[in-house]
């Protein structure tokens, strides 16, 4: 009995396609009235809630194993913080159990050790030994604070809030505390302060005061510690009722200090403090703070809890902001600023807007192939589908953020593919001529086998991802895990839900009268057996000729990449709206000087925006200076070197999209306006890091023991690489600190009974004061500093300083000690008990690539450097990161293709078929480098996991038509016939899934916004990748299955023997 065949040309149902026997689950839900139905409104329902708990932000979160010791040594150079207490610290801790790293940094009177731990340690044990490691130390000076040690944890900012107006800094202060308060009572996890100075009281007592009472600094110190306290004394029982007892005397201002008693004599006279000093409230010397357009600010940083959505967490702030101009003067200036949400906004809307698009037009191209209502029950599936994997995302914790979101839209091919691979089966059984209801059925029976491999193998790619351990792998192990889910509700709505749906709507076909087939069919069933067909069938009988062209396409491919024609840049990201401009003077610069400068920075850039746009508002958001710190980006301000040398400004600009000038442009222009003061040593103007690793484009490091030889080559090293192209705000991290005067006891001073450390304390005392109490007032801790007054120290030089002797008499220090001068660093970098200096810089992606800049320095300038100064370069930030994610990534690709082996052997009972399917998996990268170079576009990290999509879909393709091969051989057809029956049976869906790949992709392709810049290596690689799909799936495979058969029955022996024959003969 021969059936009319619009599908294909007239041909017999095949009793294979009857042979699948009508029970099981996928049976079940086909011929159910219900069930099918039932379980779509429940995912659907499941996916609807999951979104509402679903929480979304711009990166995923991961752990931070870190554990930081601060230690702070007031008036203590760098060099002494790093050999009496970096020195003690590093040993303790470098081996303690899971120990990763130990990265320090002395700075002057203050030290920092970051240790970092290996993934999967107990960081609450971690700490504690941390804590026992320091407490064992008891070399520490006497006079540096107590360790500090705390886990560092992951926050993720909401926004930051400038706080100026017509206030004193005080009075600011109090303000922000009020709004940082009330901020962590809406449920943020925290608010810090940004420019807000601690408090100190001084009392200034002058050096005649000090002789005519025979006192010192030192003792006046100690009587305002002992007259100044608040203790408990214990508690007594009266009369059956028990009371506490407590001693508080604690002098918490300057009007109560001023009344305590320091001397009193025989003569029953008094001294009260106020009788021979100055004693007012100030702020801590060498502290930063902050000035905006209208004079001196106060800074918040507001963070998220983890876990917490971080657009929700805006609208709190914001929400709290329209109450602000209530609570608080007008004239009170609350600007918010750098809103983290802004840009997981902007994203999630691009993406959902590019997706709608992307579903409409896979809709109008399934509505061309297919039937109607088949057509519509294709594309539903589709929402279904992500709908499922969105509500397991929420319950296994995962967030909606840039990975995740990534990783969504490399499902999209292969969940369409899915669909049509079942519907477009199970349409070809009924126009065969079979029941609709066992159409339905045996459609979905047949494909699941190779579904579910192809499935398999898609997973299998990608599941070693998560063998990447560094913060590249945290960053992008959503991937793996989304598509995996994505794989499974997939699976899920084309076997159990749309095969009642084909059923219902072929149901509608076999009721029509006289049904005619579509003219869409007949044209395209034409064009596939007399055109394409033909021209098929003569590739793989050319089939040396086909493989060798294939072949040279990817070596043309690996040639472009090879020679730079296309490069590579590990994390490519988007343009930055924040903008640092840091500077720094020589040490020792007045604080108002730095001040200047920082006011400079601003005129010059708005005078910029005037000459640029025309128009204030146009350009620049907000800009805020900081005096006493450099900011080098979010979260990166507090292991800064601090000064009053040392400034910055920072600058929010309008979103990408809204303005025309460019990070580059104005960088350029606004260094070109403005006008450096005398005396500035660096200056450097650079964007932001948006999302990616963390770290700087270029770290190199300098590794060696004397610091000058190492500021040297530092600086040849800045030289040498300022003139590669495209490399900006090139920078080092050992600045010059302020000269260093030493002081060596002389054997007079020695007989004396002078020590070192007494000199050293009394010397301190002198300039910068001795602490005599420590209070808490507001949740801030406020010092009482006993110090000379500020005019003496700056006229006096510190040879007339004048000493107290044991005895009790003076003398002038320079008669029992040595001074001699030196010129000191700012701060001393170390890793793992190493010396380093870090030389950093920015990429700028229009001319050049980390790679390539990174190329150049090993090539070229790195001998050299380590040559002439006997010193080590190595590699660290992001070229680091680039190197463990590769080391892991290799290891993932072996996993990767062995477990693709296993499958495959599985699906076919063979083992050399799965190296014919596996054969074909690296000409996808033909489509995907041309495209990158077509386009301009670096090929990235993203481009190489959007290549693990496209394998998934190319092998999908693969198995389907190689499984059809051998089925059509098993029924006794010969292998170039059923290869032609196996091509015509999957052209139709083959062709369908590269067309609603492409055309649901396209929309993000040509996205204009620059935050679609960081997804677009995705699209660029599944649309030209799919591009080859057609050819790779139905010309190259077939003339592989031609190549191996005519081995297998040795032709090629044959052939060989036939030509040396004739040679012979």
């Amino acid at each position: 009995m021969v059936f009319k065949n619009y599908s294909q040309k007239n041909r017999p149902i095949n009793p294979r396609d009857t042979m699948v026997p009508d029970r099981g689950i996928i049976s079940f839900f086909a011929r159910h009235k219900v069930a099918a139905n039932l379980l779509m409104a429940v995912l659907i329902l499941y996916g609807a809630f999951g979104i509402t708990q679903l929480k979304r932000q711009l990166m995923p979160d991961f752990g931070l194993e870190l554990i930081s010791v601060d230690v702070e040594w007031q008036g203590a150079s760098a060099e002494d913080v790093e050999s009496n207490v970096i020195n003690a610290i590093e040993p303790e801790v470098r081996f303690i159990n899971g120990v990763k790293a130990v990265n320090s940094s002395a700075m002057e009177g203050r030290a920092s050790v970051n240790i970092s731990f290996k993934e999967g340690i107990s960081m609450t044990k971690a700490l504690t030994d941390v804590q026992s490691s320091v407490s064992r130390i008891t070399t520490f000076p006497q006079e540096i604070e107590k360790p500090v040690i705390t886990q560092i944890l992951q926050r993720d900012e909401v926004c930051r809030i400038d706080i100026s107006g017509p206030f004193s800094e005080k009075t600011l202060k109090f303000f922000a505390r009020q709004i940082r308060d009330d901020l962590i009572g809406l449920g943020l996890a925290n608010v810090e302060f940004e420019g807000a100075r601690d408090t100190e009281i001084w009392v200034e007592i002058p050096s005649d005061n000090l002789k005519e009472l025979d006192l010192t600094l030192g003792q006046v110190s100690s009587k305002l510690s002992s007259s100044s306290i608040d203790i408990p004394s214990g508690s007594i029982n009266s009369g059956g009722i028990s009371r506490q007892i407590r001693s508080d005397r604690l002098a918490r201002n300057p009007n109560e200090l001023r009344e305590i008693e320091v001397v009193s004599k025989t003569s029953g006279e008094k001294v009260y403090l106020s009788d021979i000093a100055n004693v007012y409230e100030t702020f801590k010397d060498n502290s930063n703070y902050r000035v905006n357009a209208k004079g001196p600010s106060i800074g918040l940083v507001v963070y998220r809890t983890r876990g917490a959505d971080s657009l929700i967490s805006q609208q709190a702030v914001e929400k709290y902001m329209t109450k602000v101009s209530e609570r608080y003067p007008a004239s009170l200036e609350v600007v918010v600023y750098d809103v983290f949400a802004d840009a997981v906004r902007q994203r999630i809307n691009m993406l959902l807007e590019n997706g709608g698009t992307g579903l409409i037009l896979v809709l109008i191209v399934l509505f061309v192939f297919l039937n109607g209502r088949v057509a519509l029950w294709v594309a539903a599936g589709i929402p279904v589908a992500f709908l499922a994997a969105l509500g397991a995302m929420s319950q296994m914790g995962l967030s909606l953020d840039m990975i995740s979101m990534f990783a969504l839209i490399m499902g999209i091919g292969i969940v369409v593919d899915d669909a049509i691979v079942v519907s477009e089966h199970t349409t070809t059984l009924h126009r065969r001529g079979m029941n609709y209801k066992e159409a339905a059925r045996l459609g979905a029976q047949r494909m699941f086998p190779p579904v579910l491999a192809a499935m398999l193998t898609t997973v299998a790619a990608f599941l070693p991802v998560l063998l990447i351990q560094n913060d590249v792998g945290n960053i992008i192990s959503a991937v793996p895990i989304t598509l995996s889910l994505v794989i499974i509700a997939s699976l899920i709505e084309c076997f159990l839900i749309l095969p009642h749906h084909l059923r219902s709507s072929l149901k509608k076909v076999s009721e029509e009268e006289n049904p005619q087939p579509r003219k869409f069919d007949v044209i395209f069933n034409r064009f596939r057996d007399e055109k394409v067909l033909p021209i098929i069938e003569k590739t793989y009988t050319k089939k040396g000729f086909t493989i060798t062209a294939t072949i040279c396409m990817l070596l043309v491919s690996f040639t472009l990449l090879s020679t730079g024609r296309v490069n590579f840049e590990f994390f490519d990201t988007p343009e930055s709206d924040i903008i640092h401009a840091n500077f720094s003077f020589s040490p020792g610069t007045s604080e108002e000087k730095t001040e200047r400068m920082v006011k400079e920075l601003s005129r010059s850039l708005y005078s910029l925006e005037d000459q640029m746009t025309g128009q204030r508002g146009s350009l620049i958001k907000y800009a805020v200076g900081n005096i006493g710190v450099s900011d080098t980006g979010r979260g990166s301000i507090s292991n800064n070197v601090s000064g009053g040398h040392i400034g910055s400004l920072t600058v929010e600009l309008l979103s990408g999209d809204e303005r025309l000038v460019r990070n580059k442009e104005l960088i350029s222009a606004w260094r070109a306006e403005t006008k450096l003061m005398p005396g500035i040593e660096k200056f450097v103007i650079f964007e932001s890091a948006v999302g990616g690793p963390p770290g700087r484009d270029i770290d190199i490091r300098i590794v060696g023991d004397d610091l000058s030889v190492m500021k040297e080559a530092a600086l040849a090293l800045r030289n040498e690489v300022r003139i590669l192209p495209g490399l900006l705000a090139v920078e080092d991290d050992l600045p010059y600190g302020k000269e260093e005067i030493l002081l060596e006891v002389k054997p007079e001073g020695e007989a004396i009974g002078f020590t070192a450390e007494e000199v050293a304390r009394q010397v301190r005392n002198s300039f910068s004061g001795s602490v005599a109490k420590r209070f808490s007032q507001d949740t801030e801790e406020i010092i009482v500093r006993v110090k000379l007054p500020q005019d003496e120290t700056e006229n006096q030089t510190i040879r007339d300083i004048y000493l107290t002797t044991p005895d009790g008499g003076s003398i002038v220090l320079s008669e029992v000690v040595n001074l001699k001068k030196r010129l000191g660093f700012t701060k001393i970098r170390k890793k793992d008990g190493t010396r380093q200096v870090a030389v950093t810089g920015d990429v700028d992606p229009t001319v050049t690539t980390t790679n390539i800049v990174l190329q150049s320095v090993r090539k070229d300038i790195q001998p050299k450097i380590e040559r002439e100064y006997g010193v080590r370069l190595m590699y660290d930030g992001k070229a680091l990161e680039q190197r463990e994610a590769f080391s892991g990534l290799r290891l993932a690709l072996v996993i990767t293709f062995a477990s693709i082996f296993i499958i495959l052997a599985w699906v076919f009972s063979s083992y050399t078929t799965p190296f014919l399917i596996l054969a074909v998996v690296p000409f996808g990268l033909i489509g995907a480098i041309l495209g990158h170079l077509v386009l301009g576009f670096n090929l990235s990290m993203f481009s190489l996991l959007a290549f693990f999509g496209l394998t998934g879909v190319l092998v999908n393709d693969s198995i389907i038509l190689v499984r059809a091969i051998k089925e059509f051989q098993s029924d006794g057809y010969t292998l170039v016939r059923a290869i032609n029956e196996g091509i015509r049976e999957r052209f139709r869906p083959v062709l369908l899934t590269t067309i609603t790949t492409i055309v649901g992709l396209t929309p993000v392709l040509f996205e204009g916004s620059l935050q679609a810049r960081l997804i677009q290596p995705l699209a660029i690689t599944f649309i030209f990748g799919m591009m080859f799909v057609p050819y790779l799936v139905l010309v190259f495979i077939p003339a592989l299955i031609c190549f191996v058969n005519d081995i297998r029955e040795g032709k090629y022996k044959l052939n060989l023997k036939l030509r040396l024959t004739q040679k012979t003969s």
